[in-house]
């Protein structure tokens, strides 16, 4: 904009100059004031060719200015007009020029800067991808060595225990009888620590996600949204009990809901979450008022508060506007 205006300002006193050249003038004066406005509003049109065509209309009125006076050095003066109309008209491309150039480098950068935006959140996006694979595989390999020894093992202990217990039922000598009972001993703490190592290793197998999103998927007949903020690091009984409870909702809301939008949200906070399951279907009269009592014999609610009961939280339950279980458990 202030190149613009500096080239009109360069025209104008050039225009001035050869105006009043010969004779300063009331007539000059008046034509030389009506040129610099004329050239300086040009600048407020909006429209850039038109704005750009009428900067010439003061040079054309400035020569029939000069023809009316015959000034005695005409020729100079009209070399004078054309060198200025010549510079007026290059200054404007040139000036067209750069600021359509700066406009294409402006929208170059804005699409550099869209596309490394876009790059980022793809890369961050596969990586995320990658983790997950990494972590169901990792989940995978743990039920896998889980099923080996509990398969392989867990037989064998199993019969090598069996054996031993017939062994010393056979025995009759006294003197071994100290030995047997010592290697009975061994194997059934082996046996033990064995169901515990499979039952640590599947526990923490357990991929909250994967479980949660196959019982959503049961709920075919009803628009689900979901919300679902939390880490796969919960402790087991924690992930248990939420299993739990979002399959006695499910299931509750395919036998009772008569509504046709549900909603499922999980929070994961520092020592305690929350999951939210609402339907928007009406209830029966008989079952609010049982809910409301407190009386769940038949419906399943009791089994909900139970399992957020064994994580030391509780379970809410409301009847507005639908139906809504709300459960907090601690940890």
């Amino acid at each position: 904009m202030l190149t613009d205006v500096f080239i009109r300002l360069v025209a104008a006193i050039m225009l001035i100059i050869l105006i009043n050249a010969n004779d300063i003038t009331t007539s000059s004066v008046v034509v030389s004031i009506c040129t610099f406005l004329f050239l300086e509003i040009t600048i407020l049109i909006p429209k850039r060719k038109l704005a750009d065509a009428l900067i010439f209309v003061p040079f054309v009125v400035c020569l029939i200015f000069l023809i009316i006076r015959k000034p005695t050095n005409f020729p100079i003066y009209l070399a004078f007009l054309l060198l200025s109309l010549i510079f007026t008209y290059v200054s404007t491309i040139l000036y067209e020029e750069v600021i359509t150039y700066k406009q294409k480098l402006y929208k170059t950068r804005d699409d550099s800067v869209e596309i490394e935006s876009l790059l980022k959140n793809k890369n961050k996006h596969l990586v995320l991808e990658q983790d997950q694979q990494i972590h169901l595989a990792t989940l995978n390999e743990r039920n896998r060595i889980a099923r080996e020894i509990h398969d392989n093992v867990g037989h064998m202990l199993s019969r090598a225990i069996l054996l031993l217990g017939a062994i010393k039922t056979m025995n009759s000598d006294e003197n071994i009888m100290p030995q047997l009972e010592m290697l009975s001993n061994t194997l059934d703490e082996s046996m033990e620590k064995m169901r515990n190592s499979v039952h640590d290793l599947r526990d923490d197998s357990i991929d909250l996600a994967k479980n949660f999103d196959d019982i959503i998927k049961e709920l075919t007949d009803f628009q689900v949204s979901t919300e679902l903020d939390f880490e796969n690091n919960l402790p087991k009984e924690v992930k248990f009990s939420l299993i739990g409870i979002l399959k006695e909702g499910v299931t509750n809301i395919i036998k009772h809901s008569k509504g046709d939008k549900v909603s499922i949200i999980l929070h994961q906070n520092r020592n305690f979450c929350t999951l939210t399951i609402s339907d928007n279907g009406e209830l029966d009269s008989d079952i609010k008022k049982m809910i409301q009592s407190g009386i769940f014999e038949g419906i399943g609610l009791e089994n909900i508060r139970q399992r957020a009961n064994a994580c030391n939280g509780d379970a809410y339950f409301y009847c507005n506007d639908g139906f809504t279980i709300f459960a907090r458990l601690n940890f």
